[in-house]
């Protein structure tokens, strides 16, 4: 413990800042520690010649832990010692003192290795050294003879936790209050620190700045005590599979984050009826409906996703609200966990780094995120970026405080979310739109009752995820692997018939979905209810669409469409104010540099990169070997992008959707154009 200042007997001030702790007890001393603030001592000439000679004082400052401390307290008493006249006789027993406690000191070496704990209870006994353990609480004797205690109760470490993702030790301790044995799993640091075992107090612990210190010896010596008695266990902070075992599930892994996520970890259970649960599914199932049996596909699948060595991707349910969306997001939670609230289900409204700790500790269990559009909204500006970096398996990484990197969040699942519109838009970049699948939904409603369906799910869950795992074990991993490459040449030659290329990026996850599909179709419902080959073949995207820079053609003839106004500068009158973005000639649309670029800006597009391959696929005119070419609009000469206008017919072949102001010029009025 540091001090920063020691003033005069009567003015002590004491920065919380370079304390570290504190813990002297003195009757007449009081110490009111505040962080962030100057805190003072009172003052201490209510110390009279015979109480600072007394014995309660004395043995408070000679059992004083920190050295440090305790100098600087001898120093200042010494000095109001002898204000009083009294330092001789202080000197002298201070002296005494000192002298009984090495004499004492000595007597307990060595430590005292017969004593055991007396708890009642089903946890054996151990080993305490000098400590008295029994029901009454915890406590040992100082070298004059007065009781030191380190808890009320009873409280005892049990076993050592060896992370098996970072390979830090947690420590388990169980303690007794109320005639009752709790369990608390917490960091090895926290109790080998006074100031941080404190914090124990929030979970029912007896501990304050008063007892910390002697509950950390404690706790230490029972420990080192009885290496041989206290197991160590391999444990984790994720769910899903660790070890090949599946979190929950699992017998040799336990999991060592209950007081952070002990919510959603508790979520995750069997509750009720499986006869209930699957009636309903099957019975949802048997109405043919896509959307809601697709979602809960979704939810099993994301067990595949580490085995089968896939990458993260979203199944995102859209259209309008109050048709069932939320219902079917409820249904497929309820394939493994209790789906009200926000125990397991996200809550959209929280922060990207706890979306970023909720899928680390998810890992392969799905991430459910209830309207979206919250999120688009939120992170209008860089969504794609957010989409990349839940697809990609990996959150940010972030400095600690000793300015190295803390471990990186990592997961492995499907995102299963929702909302009134498609998460693929013009603006969004495709990488993002190739992680994505979409399924909109038809007229009506999802469920004949959809308040009956929240009601039977909220008490019945829990069932599927775990039989899906067991028939993941049975079947065994290489057999699944030949299912879902089977199922992707059937995409594959499914494409191919229709005369279109789908997307690499989105056929692989929709592999894993009819493979899930099959699985559990064979093995969990039984029911003989496959999804159809080719209508999931149809929610795929063409790699036309995820083109990025075919997205960004689009996106600019749409802005141009809208803005039309904007260039028609034959018609700008001289007080004419707005903006000018350029004009509409000969088959070209022609936009001024500045505006194209605040366009792709917009848009979240590069305007560099798109121009590189407009005039590859020569939709580009320019000039002396540049991209654009000036043209005189409304008197001043600008340089411009002089972009080309598709057909009817190019614009049907490329899936771009032509704005019905731009019509291509035939190429007899071409020649007549200025710039040819």
């Amino acid at each position: 413990m540091l001090i920063e200042t020691l003033l005069q007997m009567k003015n002590l001030y004491l920065t919380s800042g370079a304390i570290a702790r504190t813990s002297c007890s003195i009757n007449y001393i009081y110490l009111n520690i505040i962080r962030n603030e100057v805190i003072t001592l009172q003052e201490l000439n209510s110390l009279t010649a015979d109480t600072i000679l007394s014995d309660e004082v004395l043995c408070e400052v000679m059992e004083e832990q920190d050295e440090i401390f305790k100098a600087r307290l001898l120093i200042s008493l010494e000095e109001r010692a002898q204000e009083l006249g009294v330092k001789t006789k202080f000197t002298r027993l201070i002296a005494a003192y000192k002298k009984e406690k090495a004499k004492f000191d000595k007597q307990q070496s060595p430590v005292n290795m017969e004593r055991m704990t007396e708890f009642d209870g089903t946890y054996d006994d151990m080993r305490c050294g000098n400590w008295i353990a029994d029901d009454n609480g915890v406590r040992t004797f100082g070298p004059f003879g007065g009781e030191i205690l380190a808890c009320y109760h009873p409280i005892l470490p049990v076993q050592r936790l060896v992370n098996a993702q970072s390979g830090k030790e947690k420590i388990k301790l169980v303690f007794k209050k109320g005639h009752k044995w709790k369990e608390i799993i917490t960091e090895k640091g926290t109790i080998a620190s006074a100031n941080k075992i404190v914090g124990l107090a929030d979970y029912g612990v007896s501990v304050t700045s008063e007892n910390a210190r002697n509950l950390v010896r404690y706790l230490s010596d029972i420990e080192n005590f009885n290496i041989d008695r206290i197991g160590i266990q391999v444990s984790t902070s994720k769910l899903g599979w660790i070890q090949g075992e599946f979190m929950p599930y699992g017998k040799s892994v336990i999991f060592d984050s209950e007081t952070k996520f002990k919510e959603t970890f508790e979520a995750v259970h069997e509750e009720g009826s499986s006869e209930i649960w699957f009636d309903l599914a099957r019975k949802i199932r048997k109405e043919g409906k896509l959307q809601p049996n697709i979602y809960m596909i979704g939810s099993l699948a994301s067990a595949l996703i580490e085995p089968l060595n896939a990458l993260p991707f979203v199944l995102n349910l859209w259209g309008d609200s109050g048709k069932g969306k939320t219902v079917a997001l409820m249904l497929a939670a309820s394939v493994w966990a209790n789906p009200g609230g926000y125990e397991y289900i996200v809550d959209p409204k929280g922060t990207v780094t706890a979306l970023e700790l909720r899928m680390d500790l998810l890992n392969n269990l799905p991430m459910l995120i209830d309207d979206m559009s919250q999120l688009k909204d939120k992170y209008s500006g860089d969504f794609s970026e957010l989409v990349y970096m839940l697809c990609s398996g990996k959150g940010k990484d972030r400095a600690n405080a000793n300015l190295g990197l803390n471990k990186s969040t990592t997961w492995k699942n499907v995102i299963l979310t929702n909302g009134e519109h498609s998460l693929v838009t013009e603006t969004m970049q495709g990488g993002a739109v190739n992680r994505i699948i979409d399924v909109g939904m038809d007229d009506g409603y999802l469920f004949e009752n959809g308040n009956q369906v929240v009601e039977t799910i909220k008490q019945n869950y829990g069932f599927a995820g775990r039989m899906f795992i067991d028939a993941i074990e049975q079947i065994g991993i290489d057999r699944i692997k030949e299912i879902q490459l089977d199922f992707l040449q059937q995409i594959n030659a499914r494409a191919e018939e229709l005369g279109v290329e789908k997307e690499e990026k989105q056929a692989l996850p929709m592999s894993i979905l009819l493979t899930t599909d099959k699985i559990a179709t064979d093995y969990i419902f039984e029911d003989g209810l496959y999804l159809d080959l080719n209508t999931c073949v149809d929610l795929l995207k063409n790699k036309g669409e995820v083109s990025e820079n075919e997205r960004a053609y689009e996106f600019i003839l749409s802005e141009a469409a809208i803005n039309m106004n904007k260039f028609k500068p034959d018609t700008f009158t001289g007080d004419y104010k707005g903006e000018i973005w350029g004009a509409v000639e000969g088959g070209y649309l022609i936009i001024i540099n500045n505006a194209f670029n605040k366009i792709c800006e917009r848009g979240n597009f590069s305007s560099k990169s798109f121009l590189a391959w407009a005039n590859k696929q020569g939709l580009i005119e320019g000039q002396n070997g540049k991209n654009t070419k000036p043209k005189r609009i409304k008197g001043s000469l600008s340089r411009c992008v002089f972009l080309k206008l598709p057909s009817e017919a190019e614009a049907e072949n490329t899936q771009i959707e032509i704005p019905e102001d731009f019509m291509k010029v035939p190429d007899s009025m071409e020649e007549d154009l200025p710039f040819n």
